[in-house]
């Protein structure tokens, strides 16, 4: 009984408090990136590398939100078309940080997060669909499969993610233990097939791991006290931190 009400009164972080810290993580870490961390000198470096890394806090705990918002959301529909309309604004102030110097063409080939975020939720959307199993399972690989032909951010990984977190939402040590295996495997790929072997690896590993961690043991499912407004907050963050980038990196660097 003494380790039940221990466990309860761990669990302090609301809804808005997870997004709210991950947006700072996110946008600090990104506005370091690409504005240049040569232009930050006067910064400690140990700090400059810990919002470097700490942006990969944000990944899996918006993934972890799409499972969530696909359960408590009154119009899926409505939902996966929000995404998608951020996923097309997004694209232009991401082509600006990521490939200015690049053919313009570029923007349709190599997309941001919100489309893999989308993918995950159409992936749950055809899951939770009355389509044969078979038909489900051949739709899902091939929106899963769409995200690496459209080369956006996490793809492949992304989507298998938000599914795991959706049908492992009542075990939640089944579901820390399936996504830290998916991140470990995510880094080992993206990090030339090395497993924390270098600060790479290793610095994006941990912050993935806490997210999952503070998910785990910390997350009381509440909303806040401001639920329409974190809501909303993430749709417009994304977008108006890239253009910050762009804005810094023209009038200031």
């Amino acid at each position: 009984m003494e380790e039940m009400t221990t466990l309860k009164s761990i669990r302090f972080v609301n809804r808005d408090l997870l997004k709210y810290v991950a947006l700072f993580l996110m946008v600090t870490g990104h506005l370091l990136i690409y504005t240049g961390i040569e232009h930050y000198s006067f910064i400690p470096s140990p700090l400059v590398q810990f919002f470097v890394y700490g942006a990969l806090f944000a990944p899996p705990t918006f993934f972890f939100f799409i499972s969530e918002g696909f359960i408590h959301t009154r119009s899926r529909k409505k939902y996966a078309i929000r995404l998608a309309i951020i996923a097309v604004i997004t694209q232009i102030p991401f082509y600006f940080c990521h490939f200015s110097d690049e053919p313009i063409w570029k923007m349709l080939t190599e997309w941001n997060i919100m489309a893999s975020l989308l993918a995950g939720l159409l992936v749950l959307m055809v899951w939770e669909s009355k389509l044969n199993i078979k038909l489900r399972i051949f739709l899902m690989l091939l929106i899963t499969g769409a995200t690496f032909l459209i080369v956006s951010e996490w793809m492949i990984f992304a989507p298998v993610a938000i599914f795991l977190l959706y049908i492992l939402r009542d075990k939640p040590y089944w579901r820390l233990f399936a996504l830290e295996l998916l991140y470990l495997i995510h880094q080992f790929i993206i990090n030339g097939f090395v497993l924390l072997l270098n600060i790479n690896c290793f610095g994006s590993f941990i912050a993935e791991t806490c997210a999952m961690f503070v998910i785990t043991f910390f997350y009381n499912g509440k909303k806040g006290h401001f639920p329409k407004f974190s809501k909303w907050i993430f749709y417009v963050f994304y977008p108006a931190h890239l253009i910050a980038a762009i804005l810094i990196n023209t009038f200031v660097f």
